[in-house]
Order: structure tokens, then sequence, then C-alpha cells
């Protein structure tokens, strides 16, 4: 049945009457996130331990009345999976391969501690997710890279790195926003990622992130930008000469254009072999707020039914008899199907 993966709407159901009236946003630092922790091992001392531990701080504001669930995950911003996870109600869930060799002291400041980890090379991310608002405002997360060294002192090469200022940006819809974001590689040898997100999907996972703009490497070809439809003729990269900076700018501003954005940079693919390979693409993450002063949609000449709204997909106004019965807004992490007349996954849905 359709019920358990859509919220249906009633005209009387109830739902908050302004989804951005209280946002509150989370921010993750991983300190020294653009470098990397070593585990070694020294199999003539047996006193050695083979133990590391990866900071982790973060902010909620305003402060949810309910803990904020903690996860750290491995793997590429892409393709990650969980490590440990200490949910708000309490429950802790331990990877297999990690039983015994894993732990998170404290929830407010969840320092992960790895006991005897032999992966040659890795990406950590610490993410922290407010269960009140477990949407893109509510998640935030950063990540440090992992390097095993075994018996020699192989040290790992060319890192690539990211700087983003984290501070949320309060912007007026139809106005032009730039978020700075700094890194190495630059220019010609960077691949270079923005994506928006997270959303949730049909199937329950909130790991859903949409590319708003990548630039290709011009290490050895011709350097191309993609751009997502919902930006088109609005984002651009900023220049310094003849090379393209990782600087986003977004014009025209639209009240979906809301949410959290990740700055993200790595060498090119034939460079790999001589750094930490996929894993060395880190991120960093900023909130975007957009005030907007909109009236209410008119129901003038509309049949009787609900529709989505001009000003936010995840808003919706009811129609009867060329009146409109006010705006409701879907729950978090969804918006409104005007085909289907109910509050849906985001991409199953265009926002009109």
């Amino acid at each position: 049945m359709m019920l358990g993966l859509l919220v249906a709407i009633s005209a009387v159901a109830c739902f908050e009457s302004s989804y951005a009236d209280a946002v509150s946003i989370t921010t993750v630092t991983v300190p020294y996130h653009n470098y990397y922790v070593l585990a070694a091992d020294r199999p003539w001392d047996p006193t050695w331990v083979n133990r590391v531990e990866i900071r982790c701080e973060y902010t909620i504001s305003p402060a949810p009345a309910t803990p904020p669930t903690i996860t750290w995950l491995r793997g590429t911003f892409a393709d990650r999976e969980v490590v440990y996870k200490w949910s708000s109600s309490g429950e802790v869930y331990v990877h297999p391969e990690f039983a015994g060799r894993v732990s998170v002291e404290s929830r407010t400041r969840p320092t992960l501690v790895l006991f005897n980890e032999r992966t040659w090379v890795d990406r950590y991310w610490c993410r922290v997710t407010n269960e009140e608002q477990p949407d893109e405002f509510g998640t935030d997360e950063e990540s440090c890279g992992f390097w095993y060294v075994g018996i020699g002192y192989n040290l790992p090469k060319l890192l690539a790195t990211v700087h983003l200022d984290k501070t949320p940006v309060h912007v007026d819809a139809g106005g032009t926003v730039q978020l700075n974001c700094t890194g190495v590689p630059d220019g010609r040898m960077a691949t270079i990622f923005w994506v928006k997100g997270p959303s949730c999907t049909q199937g329950g996972s909130c790991d859903s992130y949409e590319t708003v703009i990548h630039k290709s490497s011009g290490w050895g070809e011709t350097e191309t930008i993609t751009v997502s439809p919902n930006f088109a003729g609005r984002v651009s990269l900023a220049t310094r000469g003849v090379s393209i900076t990782p600087t986003l700018t977004i014009t025209d501003i639209r009240p979906r254009d809301a949410g959290r954005y990740w700055c993200s940079i790595n060498y090119p693919d034939d460079r790999y072999s001589s750094s930490f390979g996929r894993w060395n693409r880190g991120a960093q993450s900023v909130v975007i707020l957009v005030n907007d002063p909109v009236t209410e949609p008119t129901c003038a000449d509309k049949a009787d039914g609900k529709y989505q709204h001009p000003a936010d997909c995840a808003q919706f106004y009811t129609c009867s008899g060329g009146l409109s019965y006010g705006t409701n807004t879907c729950p978090a992490g969804l918006v409104f199907n005007q085909d289907l007349q109910l509050c849906d996954w985001a991409n199953n849905v265009i926002c009109l």
C-alpha cells in the first residue's frame, strides 16, 4: 500500500503552520578535517596498542529538547557505510566488522575511538542529526582521512583540502548569494562539486543529494561544467585569471533554494595512485536561509483542490469555490505532489 510511503492530506489535517519559522541548524566540526589520522603497528613492542581517535564537535542552534543522533560512517561521500550509530533513543548499533574495536564515550563530544584498524586507507565521517528536524538543516557532517602504515612509513601524498565558511547565510528571495570555498587542488587540475542536501528518498534513506554544479578536471582533457536543471542560468563558479575556483554564486534566489550546500574538491582520476584516491575527497557545508515576503497565492479561477505553493513546494494551499482555505506544510523531508494531491518524497516531485 502507498500509505507506508506517502502521507495523504485531508482538508482538516493539521500541520505546522510555517516550516521556516523554527529552523534549527546543526553545525559539525572535525578538527584537522583536511588531514588524516595515522595508525601503525610495532610488532617488536608488546606494549604497543594500535589505537586512534578522531575528534568531532558540534553545535545545534536553537538546541533541541532531545539528544541528537550520532553516526560515524566510513567511505566516500557518495558511498559510505555506518560504523557506529548512537540513536537519540539511546540505542547503539556497531557494524559487525568493528565489534569490540570501536567506541564513542560522549554524546556531547563524540570522539570516535578505533582499535586495531588496519584498512590501508579510508575516510571517517562524523554525522550529527537533530531528530526534531532531521532534514538538511538539522543534519551536518565532516570527515577525516585514515592512513595505516603497517611496519613501514609510506605516507600519503597530494592531499585534497577544502575550506568553507560555515556561517549560515541569510538572503532575500530574488537576491544573490556567494559561498566562498577554497582548497587544493585548484585551477584546471581540480574537480569541483557543489551538492545540496541531504533529502529523503522513497526507500527511507536520507542520503540523497542534488548536484548543483560539477566542474571536471582539465588535467589532460577539456574542462566541462554540468549544472542541475533547477539551477540552470543561476549558478556559476568564480574565476581567478583563467582558472575556475570553487567559490559558488547563486542568483535569483528562490524559496526552494533554502537548504544545505556542500563544497568538495579533489584531484583528477589519473592522479589517484599518488594520493588518497577516491577517499581523498572531503566536504564542508553551509546553510542558506531564504527570507520570502511573498503573499499568499490566490484561488481565483482555480478548480477546487490542493495546489503546490509557488514559493515553497513543501507547502500547499487548498481552494474551494474560488476561496483559499489557508496554507499547510508537509512533514519534514516531503514535498507536495500536486498530481497525486498528497505529500510525497522529493525525488518523485517536480517543483512547479
